[in-house]
C-alpha cells in the first residue's frame, strides 16, 4: 500500500529529462516487488480527459490490482485560470474543478496520484511576461494554494542544471555504470553537448558501450561525441593561423563527416575569428577571465581557456586577414562565384598572410 501523507505528488519544471527520470523512479519504485502487492499503473490526459473519465481513473478501486498509481499529465494547467472572472467558460470550469476536488479529498486508499505539469517557468503559470523572473517554486505554490489543493506534495521544481552540477551528474552516471572521469573530461562533455540531458544521455550510453577499459580519456570523447565540430574547428583555426596546410587538410574530413554543409562551417570559422578578435582585444586590457565570458557571451571555462590560448601568441593583423579571407569565401559561395567544393581547398592552399 502506499505512504500516508503522500496521496498527490506534484511534478513539474523546466528540465523535462530529470522530471521524466523522477517520474520513472516513482513508478519503478510503486511497482517493485518490494511493494508487495501488485499495482497497475494508469495514465491520464488531464487537459482532454473529461469528469467523468478522471472519476473513472481517480475513484474505481481497482479489481485486477491491489493498487492503482494514477499519472496524469498537465490536469492544473487546465484549471488555472478557474478564478479569472473575465473567461466566459469560468463557472463551468469552476464547477469540474471542485468536483475534481471532491475527488481528490476523498481518494480510496488503493490511490496514488502523480500530477506531471509542463510548467517552465513563472510566466506559464500566470500568462504574464514579466513574471519570468520570478520564482518558479513560489508560482507553484501560489496557484496550488489558490486552487485549493491542501493535500498535494510539491517536489522542487526540476531545473536545468548548472554547469559545475551538470559535470558531476556526467561523472556520477558513469561511475554507476564502472567508468571514471576525470573532471576535465567530465567538463568536455558538457562543452561538447551542452545542457540537453536527453542528448547527453545518449552520449553516455554510447561511451559506456564503446569504452571497454575503467577510464574515459579524451580520445575517446573525440571519437564519440556527436558534436565534435567545436574540437575540430579549434583545430583547424590553429593551423590555419600556423599556415600548417598538411595538418589543415588532414582535418577537412572529419569536418565534412559531422554532416554540417560548407556554408555552416564557413559560418563558423567566421564566428570562431570574432571571438578571437574580440579576445585579442581583451588580452591587451589584462582583464579576468569573467570578463571574456560576458564579451564574448560564452560561460564555459573549457572553451573560454582555448580562446584565450590560441590567442596568446597571435599578431592581430594575423587574425583579421584569416577573418576577411573567410568572410570573402562566404560571400562567394552566396554569391555563387565559387563552387562549394572546393572552397576548403582555397581556403587553405591560398597565401593569405602574403
Amino acid at each position: 500500500m502506499f505512504e500516508n501523507g503522500k496521496r498527490i505528488e506534484l511534478l513539474c519544471g523546466e528540465n523535462d529529462y530529470l522530471k521524466k527520470d523522477y517520474l520513472n523512479f516513482l513508478i519503478s519504485k510503486y511497482t517493485s516487488s518490494d511493494q508487495g502487492s501488485f499495482t497497475e499503473v494508469i495514465y491520464v490526459d488531464g487537459k482532454s480527459a473529461s469528469i467523468e473519465e478522471l472519476q473513472n481513473s481517480l475513484m474505481t478501486i481497482p479489481f485486477f490490482a491491489e493498487s492503482n498509481l494514477v499519472v496524469i499529465h498537465n490536469l492544473i494547467d487546465k484549471y488555472k485560470n478557474i478564478t479569472d472572472t473575465k473567461k466566459k467558460s469560468t463557472a463551468k470550469s469552476s464547477n469540474n474543478w471542485n468536483t475534481i476536488l471532491e475527488f481528490f479529498n476523498s481518494l480510496p486508499i488503493q490511490k496514488q496520484i502523480i500530477l506531471v505539469e509542463d510548467w517552465q517557468t513563472p510566466k506559464d503559470i500566470t500568462n504574464n511576461p514579466n513574471d519570468e523572473r520570478k520564482d518558479l517554486k513560489v508560482e507553484v505554490d501560489r496557484l496550488i494554494d489558490k486552487l485549493g489543493l491542501k493535500n498535494l506534495t510539491l517536489t522542487k521544481p526540476f531545473k536545468n542544471l548548472l554547469p559545475l552540477e551538470l559535470e558531476t551528474w556526467i561523472s556520477k552516471q558513469l561511475l554507476n555504470n564502472g567508468k571514471k572521469i576525470s573532471n576535465r573530461n567530465a567538463r568536455l562533455i558538457s562543452d561538447y553537448v551542452g545542457n540537453d540531458m536527453w542528448t547527453l544521455s545518449n552520449e553516455i550510453e554510447k561511451i559506456i558501450n564503446y569504452c571497454q577499459g575503467g577510464i574515459i580519456e579524451e580520445e575517446h570523447l573525440e571519437i564519440l561525441i556527436n558534436n565534435p565540430k567545436e574540437i575540430v574547428i579549434f583545430k583547424l583555426v590553429d593551423s590555419l593561423l600556423d599556415q600548417d596546410i598538411a595538418i589543415s587538410f588532414k582535418n577537412i574530413p572529419s569536418i565534412f563527416e559531422s554532416g554540417y554543409s560548407t556554408q555552416y562551417l564557413l559560418s563558423m570559422l567566421s564566428r570562431q575569428m570574432r571571438l578571437l578578435i574580440i579576445a585579442k582585444q581583451l588580452s591587451f586590457q589584462n582583464v579576468s577571465k569573467n570578463i571574456y565570458k560576458e564579451k564574448l557571451g560564452i560561460y564555459s571555462d573549457y572553451v573560454i581557456d582555448n580562446i584565450i590560448s590560441q590567442v596568446g601568441n597571435r599578431d592581430m593583423d594575423v587574425l583579421f586577414k584569416l577573418y576577411e579571407k573567410i568572410s570573402e569565401l562566404d560571400i562567394a559561395i552566396k554569391t555563387g562565384a565559387i563552387n562549394e567544393n572546393i572552397v576548403f581547398d582555397n581556403l587553405i592552399s591560398n597565401r593569405i598572410f602574403s
